[in-house]
């Protein structure tokens, strides 16, 4: 392989995970050269574990790279590199900004945030409501800037490695679990406090599933869920639940999602996981369109309220949260029971 092209990855879980369809379509479009992604480490290990990517480089904007001195280093950092290329998946100025500060002579991605001039070659940004999945998001990209996809459905699957299997396991084993059945579920959704469904309701529906399937409850979540998972795992008996909230890094809750039977989840990074790697889930969704960012997965079901005002997009419901509040237990436990039954 020659000249590498850089792919610009998205910051979040899910949107990563819905850009890799579009990433293999470029990875067979330009075989003879590197693909090396730019990745936050929010969803490094994720990258790490594609066959079709070369290599991954960190830009952390939180952390080492914040403020304008930590621009200047990753600026500096690219600038070693051959990059003649790069396609870029988020919409942010900033990312434009940076590779054209680090003289990559190509950049490529949608017109977003007036960040045209930047761009070597640019789209109109896509409408908003999409009005079909968002993996065609960056699918749509690609065919704009000259790259055919026609026909092509998005190909998100995931492998995880072995050494993240491994991890998982351990991590499982050393809260109690000895090969039974595992049921997870995964009650928060960054940032947004109207995607969530009761938690008490979460922990009937595992409670109903686990006594049918002689199973373990997995919690999950990420470290700022604590206070979501201490109330559901409250409400199960304890000898019945594996508490791995805030436990497992990405790559580890990649190993961990293989060994569940079924997952129930929102609509969140962990659903579009669940979604790659082809775990049984069943997503609860209110105020998001299951059309634009549903788990692109045929042993996934999704349960929603059919409310006026929903889809929404709100990230705080302003009147009384009726997508959600309106949902009964009862119709979750059912897809859940018949996945989980197959």
């Amino acid at each position: 392989m020659t000249d590498s092209i850089l792919i610009y990855a998205p910051s979040w879980v899910g949107d990563a995970v819905m850009s890799l369809g579009a990433l293999r379509v470029l990875r067979k479009k330009f075989t003879d050269e590197r693909m090396v992604v730019l990745t936050r480490p929010s969803v490094q290990e994720l990258y790490d574990s594609c066959d079709e990517v070369d290599e991954t480089i960190l830009y952390d904007p939180m952390g080492l790279d914040k403020g304008a001195l930590g621009f200047c280093r990753a600026v500096s950092r690219l600038r070693k590199r051959s990059f003649e290329k790069c396609v870029l998946f988020p919409n942010a100025f900033r990312a434009a900004a940076l590779v054209t500060a680090a003289g990559i002579s190509e950049r490529w991605g949608y017109g977003t945030e007036s960040r045209s001039f930047l761009l070597t070659k640019h789209v109109p940004q896509a409408p908003r409501p999409f009005g079909r999945h968002q993996a065609f998001f960056y699918l749509d990209l690609i065919s704009q800037l000259g790259i055919d996809v026609d026909g092509i459905v998005p190909d998100i699957h995931l492998t995880p490695t072995k050494p993240m299997r491994e991890r998982a396991r351990k991590i499982l084993q050393h809260e109690g679990w000895k090969g039974e059945p595992l049921i997870g579920v995964h009650p928060g959704a960054t940032n947004n406090r109207a995607k969530l469904w009761n938690t008490s309701r979460y922990a009937e529906v595992a409670h109903r599933i686990a006594d049918v399937s002689g199973a373990k409850i997995v919690v999950l979540g990420g470290p700022s869920e604590s206070s979501l998972a201490k109330e559901i795992s409250e409400e199960i008996p304890s000898r019945l639940t594996l508490m791995l909230q805030g436990k497992t890094s990405l790559g580890e809750l990649m190993g961990v999602l293989p060994e569940l039977a079924l997952i129930v989840t929102n609509d969140s990074g962990p659903m579009h996981l669940a979604a790659a790697l082809e775990v049984p889930t069943v997503a609860v969704f209110g105020p998001t369109d299951p059309r634009e960012t549903g788990p692109l997965s045929k042993v996934a079901r999704v349960v929603r309220e059919p409310v006026d005002c929903s889809p929404c997009a709100f990230r705080d419901c302003p009147i009384d949260h009726r997508c959600m509040e309106r949902l009964d237990t009862d119709r979750v436990y059912q897809e859940a029971f018949t996945l989980v039954s197959q």
